[in-house]
């Protein structure tokens, strides 16, 4: 059986750059009954699961550390050395109970590997200079956050004062492994499992409570992502985006995930959230969410336990995933405006600002043609652009 260890190229290569010749006492982490393992010079942010196995880097003479039988001492030695080519060269030793074990060493590439297959597809190299601002971290925003760094998208902020509870993770990326941590630091943490190389800021802060440090943090991204669940926060973010001149989308789902809309705002190019939705609608109450606490606030104290929990449903994972990917994709043509990508015909597609989605022939939808074999009528599971103009007595932007 061949046993693997994994290795941060980079990682070696900065030894090597820094001239660190002597033996690095490392992190590793052993998987499978440690026939897999993966080692850092430096601990990790976010620690693979598995036992803790004593670890060291030496970089020298492969031939001169193999005839050192001293150096066994049951830990696992990891040694390297760059060729006049600059090639990497590198063997592990491992000798436990008078038994030697061998591994195969295998690197984590280069930031540029990690995305070989998009290349042609996003411009990858772009990508990873965008930042991305993400308000709402939950069932919405947690995937928007994965996808986008999985197609390259190398700097995030996240902003939400929320911490992953067990009715969160049926709709959640995040498991029960993460239960009581605040889903910044649970999403960041994932984001940096796709792409270790990408830069992360987290704020633990409700935007309705703390605009001035919301605005700061928001105020050099190259894109906002509003996946809060309450329109407080929603017609502030429109403001800011409207303040940098920035992007934004706005995304929801609605009554129990039976559909919902998105709404791309271009500041100055077409309408914003405020064109479209109520001024009254500024100084509501949030509205209901997933969370219960917030459910009572508006049910009387007499209401059922079955009557509280179809008010908290907010509907499956795979009824918002739909919504999330089209965010993604809006997120991406915008992240890559102007560059000669393989995604660049959405542009054509995606003239529309205003998206709407249904799931399921209930409330609103219900009148709405059964999908069969339509393709002529509006059904559901389909996504619809709506022409929607810019207000010119807009209060936001149209002043």
């Amino acid at each position: 059986m061949v046993n693997f260890i994994f290795v941060l190229e980079n990682d070696i290569r900065q030894l090597y750059n820094d001239k660190l010749y002597k033996p690095i006492k490392g992190y590793a982490y052993g998987m499978d009954n440690n026939t897999v393992i993966h080692a850092f010079v430096k601990k990790p942010i976010t620690p693979p699961s598995g036992n803790i196995i004593n670890v060291t880097f030496h970089l020298c003479d492969i031939n001169e550390f193999r005839n050192n039988e001293s150096l066994y001492d049951g830990e696992i030695k990891l040694v390297f050395a760059i060729d006049e080519d600059g090639y990497l060269k590198h063997t592990a030793y491992s000798r436990q109970a008078g038994e030697a074990n061998s591994f195969e060493i295998k690197f984590i590439p280069e930031q540029s590997e990690l995305y070989s297959r998009s290349k042609g597809l996003l411009e990858t190299s772009v990508l990873k200079n965008k930042t991305v601002g993400i308000v709402g971290i939950g069932s919405g925003g947690s995937p928007i956050a994965i996808e986008l760094a999985k197609a390259g998208v190398g700097r995030f902020v996240l902003i939400d004062f929320d911490r992953l509870e067990l009715s969160n993770v049926a709709r959640h990326v995040c498991g029960i492994n993460d239960l009581g941590r605040y889903k910044t630091f649970a999403v960041r943490d994932y984001i940096l499992q796709k792409n270790p190389y990408a830069e992360v800021s987290t704020y633990e802060i409700d935007v309705n409570e703390h605009r001035e440090i919301c605005s700061d943090a928001l105020s050099k991204v190259d894109l906002i992502i509003a996946a809060s669940d309450n329109d407080k926060s929603r017609f502030f973010l429109n403001d800011l985006a409207l303040k940098y001149n920035t992007p934004a989308i706005f995304g929801r789902a609605i009554t129990r995930a039976i559909g919902g809309d998105v709404l791309r705002v271009r500041p100055r190019l077409g309408p914003c959230y405020n064109c479209l939705y109520s001024q009254d609608l500024r100084n509501t109450e949030e509205e209901i969410s997933q969370k219960e606490r917030q459910a009572k606030k508006f049910l009387p104290d007499y209401t059922s336990e079955e009557s509280l929990n179809a008010v908290v449903q907010v509907g499956l994972a795979s009824d918002i995933a739909p919504i999330t990917n089209f965010m993604v994709k809006l997120a991406l043509v915008e992240l890559s405006r102007g560059t000669n990508s393989g995604i660049s015909s959405l542009e054509e597609d995606l003239v529309a600002d205003f998206y709407i989605w249904a799931n399921r022939r209930e409330y609103v939808y219900e009148d709405w043609s059964k999908l069969e074999y339509n393709f002529n009528k509006p059904s559901i599971l389909r996504w619809y652009g709506a022409k929607v103009m810019k207000d010119p007595d807009c209060m936001s932007c149209g002043i």
